[in-house]
């Protein structure tokens, strides 16, 4: 159990999730397949299977949290800074304090996701996510906004710095990848919603968009932390949530788009 105490340690896992974390034996038949770029998919449905009755997912996160313990080692052998591994694996403490944001108490429930993080597919550079992606036989870096992304233009300057950064030193066939975003914070339904210049807007600006899904419903779990929720339930809390709110029961649509950053092609 000491490497699950010690990335529990080192990512601020909430106490009461470590706590339940220290009762469970996790189950290591699957590491190598969670920590494998074109395996992760499989093993982690048969980690699943394995697993059976898991409600709050406390058994499937123990298994993950070891198995970070390879990923560690995956970052020693080709020399990767080791604030770059904790950086990274602070999605699992991220998603443990999103999902008692959504239901009251610590869980997790974002096991579908994490293999990436594990299998060295994705990493945490500054404010921002960077995913290597192989898609129609060509490379691109899939960019993704962690709920706690800074995105002031000084901070997302920074992270494509260190993301040339890192790319030019440590995955040199992506450097020069174009880097693309699918999100709900690209949708051209907030300009109307959010003043001119708020930061949602200017990220955005940086991106050419190259599709539109309107009837995407992602922005609920991040807009409103619950992807359940029936739009008279909405919270209102902040002017974008008001905002959104109020478009949605006229029968508007909040959407998410996909871009490429600008001066890179679709």
């Amino acid at each position: 159990m000491h490497e699950l105490e010690q990335l529990c340690r080192e990512i601020d896992m909430p106490q009461a999730m470590t706590a339940r974390l220290r009762s469970v034996e996790p189950e290591r038949r699957f590491t190598a397949g969670l920590c494998d770029p074109d395996g992760y998919e499989q093993a982690t449905e048969r980690l699943r299977l394995a697993l059976g009755d898991d409600p709050d997912g406390v058994k499937i996160l123990a298994a993950m949290s070891v198995a970070a313990a390879h990923t560690r080692q995956m970052y020693r052998d080709r020399d990767i800074p080791p604030s770059v591994f904790t950086d990274t694996m602070r999605c699992f403490s991220r998603f443990v304090r999103e999902y008692a944001e959504s239901f009251g108490r610590y869980g997790f429930d974002r096991w579908f996701w994490t293999g990436r993080q594990l299998s060295c597919t994705l990493f945490r550079l500054g404010a921002l996510e960077y995913e290597t992606v192989l898609e129609n036989g060509s490379k691109m870096l899939s960019l993704h906004i962690p709920s706690d992304a800074d995105l002031s233009d000084r901070a997302v300057e920074d992270s494509l710095r260190l993301a040339k950064t890192f790319f030019d030193t440590y995955e040199r066939s992506y450097a020069s990848a174009p880097i693309v975003c699918s999100s709900w914070l690209l949708s051209p339904a907030l300009a109307a919603l959010l003043p001119p210049d708020a930061k949602i807007l200017r990220f955005a600006r940086r991106f050419e968009i190259c599709e539109t899904y309107p009837d995407d419903t992602g922005y609920k779990q991040w807009l409103f932390k619950n992807a359940s929720l029936a739009p008279q339930d909405f919270a209102e809390k902040t002017s974008l949530q008001r905002n959104a709110k109020r478009l949605v029961l006229a029968g508007g649509k909040i959407g998410a788009a996909k871009g490429v950053l600008r001066g890179e092609t679709c």
